[in-house]
């Protein structure tokens, strides 16, 4: 899957990937330098190698894109970026944004378009002025898009679970059926009383009902690869495609276990009495949906 951010110059685009995929905090990209032509930074979610564009907004870097086009071949989502703060450079964007339609139109492709109106936050910024700009935004660039069927979203990366879920359900899409799998998960979680994550194996959060466990989409590091070792060993020593992993402690009744799904899939449990026939039958329904949520995956890789 290919992913291009486009926009101008200082709009976000490296700190909206920094926030939501590399583990950075929003404090943290403040002095990013801009983009250089282009950068391309893969990323693995549920098996799928995702490549994401990162296109530098320069104006001699927007010239050439457009004059050699084929950079935006085989776009599967397309995100346009408009900066909120910058209301000046609205008319700007639009031309730039129209340009790239123009590319596509040519190849007759219409990748999809998620619009990002960024910046929706009022740190050192007056929250009429972000309200009048967003209205002045909405006019403009959905003129602009009302033929390509747009998502629209206020962004920011201060609201980085925002920024994950708007990320989680646009990956997840890529796989048919599994939107639904994720919204009666989230349904499921609020029901039981343990601390759960699922994410895949490489540690991109898909659910959870955790405070403090990941940052953007990616979990802790010492989740990331707590969970690395259990699918090495599954893996490597038990050879199997699925297993479970159960952890317990002489002094609490704290318990912990460690679902893999079809080498794909984790569902890490935490809490108490986890092996009580009471919470065995709460969890039951979540295991049996995760299971069916891997083969869907797996399914999809095979066609």
């Amino acid at each position: 899957m290919k992913i291009s951010l486009v926009g101008l110059s200082g709009c976000g685009k490296t700190s909206i990937y920094a926030t939501t995929f590399a583990y950075k905090k929003p404090e943290e990209t403040k002095n990013f330098a801009p983009t250089v032509m282009y950068e391309v930074r893969t990323h693995p979610y549920l098996g799928l190698n995702v490549a994401f564009f990162d296109f530098g907004g320069q104006q001699q870097y927007r010239e050439s894109y457009i004059e050699k086009n084929e950079v935006f071949r085989e776009t599967d989502i397309l995100i346009p970026i408009i900066d909120l703060h910058d209301r000046d450079k609205f008319e700007e964007a639009a031309k730039y944004f129209r340009e790239i339609l123009n590319v596509f139109e040519k190849f007759e492709k219409k990748p999809k378009i998620v619009v990002f109106y960024h910046k929706y936050d009022s740190e050192n910024f007056e929250k009429e002025l972000l309200e009048a700009n967003y209205e002045e935004a909405k006019k403009i660039f959905g003129e602009l898009f009302k033929d390509w069927n747009p998502m629209e979203y206020k962004t920011s990366i201060y609201d980085q679970e925002q920024l994950s879920r708007i990320f989680r359900d646009m990956l997840v899409a890529n796989y048919k059926d599994l939107q639904k799998h994720v919204e009666k998960c989230e349904d499921l979680l609020k029901n039981i009383d343990a601390k759960i994550i699922i994410s895949d194996i490489s540690g991109n959060v898909i659910v959870h009902n955790v405070q403090g466990i990941s940052r953007g989409l990616q979990l802790r590091a010492d989740l990331r690869d707590f969970i690395a070792s259990c699918n090495t060993l599954r893996e490597n020593f038990f050879r199997t495609d699925s297993i479970k992993f159960s952890g317990t402690s002489k002094d609490t009744d704290k318990e912990i276990n460690v679902y893999i799904f079809k080498y794909i899939l984790s569902v890490l449990i935490m809490g108490e009495n986890l092996s009580s026939e009471k919470f065995q039958k709460n969890i039951e329904q979540l295991l049996k949906d995760m299971e069916l949520f891997a083969d869907l995956v797996v399914k999809a890789h095979e066609d």
